[in-house]
């Protein structure tokens, strides 16, 4: 890892850098067609490399498709049991602090990967939306009780300061290399289809397919949840409210094959207490 000091910014962690000499990646500034799946599996490719416990040289290929899911299926348990501990500790740490955080955190977590089944997504990359969907707002530790739970409106102050969970979420990550492949989707859980959201302003399929994910199943849940300063909307309410966005808050698909999950009953309204059974 690279780590260098940027005036004005902070402290810069790079860890995979690609380099595009001759075009081929993007073009003005944007990431052409087709390249996309390729960097998005970076990740995943990290995640193998990592669970294999050595360093090595990993090649995507048609092994990450749904389609030879089999020959990982005996994998999977295994390679989650090894980090099981860490992301317990975690989640048990936002427990303390705020059970609605875990409870909100465990929801997230079935919705995002019943939805990532739905769309197909691989063991291995479903195993990785759900670690993401634990920790995505494991940040919020740092942040007072009388602002996570207050009953009135937010000032700008404490909104802003509610928007720096995600980076500290990352800084928290970031300690953690054995799990650093959750970060482009706990990082981006709050952009914005459109590119009006935090904390880089990123839009469209810029944005990670993890991410967009969490972003759909944050905001169902935070939509379906009590809190102190608002009453739960109704699944109805909350399914015109993701229709209504899509293509601004939302990933228009993602929208739309989450609504249809909702009306065959694939993905149904959980209850914090019975949410630890089904993600």
């Amino acid at each position: 890892m690279i780590k260098t000091q940027i005036p004005g910014w902070g402290e810069l962690a790079i860890e995979n850098l690609i380099l595009d000499f001759n075009g081929t990646i993007a073009k003005d500034g944007r990431v052409m067609d087709g390249v996309k799946e390729l960097l998005e599996n970076v990740d995943l490719a990290v995640y193998h490399v990592k669970h294999s416990g050595k360093n090595g040289i990993q090649v995507f290929d048609t092994m990450f498709r749904n389609n030879n899911k089999d020959a990982h299926a005996k994998t999977h348990a295994h390679i989650y049991k090894e980090y099981e501990s860490t992301i317990y500790a975690l989640t048990a740490a936002i427990d303390a602090k705020d059970h609605y955080t875990f409870s909100h955190s465990t929801n997230v977590a079935y919705y995002a990967t019943a939805l990532a089944r739905t769309l197909g997504m691989n063991e291995d990359m479903i195993e990785i939306i759900h670690q993401a969907a634990l920790l995505h707002d494991v940040g919020k530790i740092g942040i007072p009780e009388s602002v996570l739970n207050k009953a009135g409106s937010l000032t700008d102050e404490e909104y802003e300061m509610i928007k720096g969970h995600v980076e500290a979420s990352i800084d928290i990550i970031r300690h953690l290399p054995s799990l650093d492949y959750v970060i482009p989707a706990v990082i981006g859980h709050h952009e914005r289809y459109d590119g009006k959201g935090y904390p880089r302003r990123i839009a469209g399929e810029d944005i990670p397919l993890t991410a967009r994910i969490l972003c759909v199943a944050d905001s169902f849940d935070a939509m379906t949840s009590i809190r102190c300063y608002k009453k739960a909307f109704p699944v109805k309410v909350a399914r015109e409210k993701l229709i209504q966005d899509a293509g601004k808050q939302f990933d228009p698909e993602l929208v739309r094959k989450f609504v249809e999950c909702l009306d065959n009953g694939t993905i149904t309204l959980v209850k914090a207490e019975e949410t630890s059974n089904q993600v």
